[in-house]
């Protein structure tokens, strides 16, 4: 199980949050809901647990940027990695065919936030029954299993990029 701090999510996040579980929700200015969800995955890389972070906008209504959301949910995922020395997966929502948009705005964002040299950011893209799969890992530099989780992670790539079972 994974450990947060609201309090020090609060401390940096400009929308106000509640907790549930590992379920975060907040509404925006503009009375959006968003949810941010860290799901434990089967996978294990380099002996480490790995959580799936699941961001969603409640009410299919589009919306301008809002700045204030970005910064809401880096920090969440900033307390994730102070409080767990875990793997953290992203995927792309592929119902839409934004998938691609998706994935270059969440690395943005993280890109944007990330102090220099403390994050390693493994990516890779599959072509799936014609879907694009776009799927990244992000591990704090001071995981003491980095190298054994970035070597897992890459023959986990491979095979799915080259469609082995």
């Amino acid at each position: 199980m994974i450990k947060f701090s609201l309090q020090h999510i609060a401390e940096h996040a400009p929308y106000e949050l509640l907790l549930s579980e590992n379920d975060f929700t907040f509404r925006t200015d503009l009375g959006i809901h968003y949810s941010v969800s860290f799901n434990k995955e089967d996978i294990v890389l380099g002996g480490c647990d790995t959580y799936q972070i699941i961001i969603r906008k409640i009410e299919e209504t589009r919306s301008r940027h809002d700045p204030k959301v970005e910064a809401t949910i880096l920090a969440i995922i900033d307390e994730f990695f102070c409080s767990n020395q875990e793997v953290l997966l992203y995927m792309c929502d592929t119902s839409d065919g934004r998938e691609e948009s998706r994935n270059r705005l969440f690395l943005t964002w993280f890109e944007r936030y990330a102090e220099k040299r403390r994050f390693t950011i493994c990516q890779a893209h599959a072509e799936i029954e014609g879907e694009g799969l776009f799927f990244c890992i992000i591990v704090d530099n001071c995981t003491p299993r980095l190298k054994a989780i970035m070597a897992d992670f890459e023959e986990s790539a491979t095979l799915l990029t080259e469609g082995k079972p």
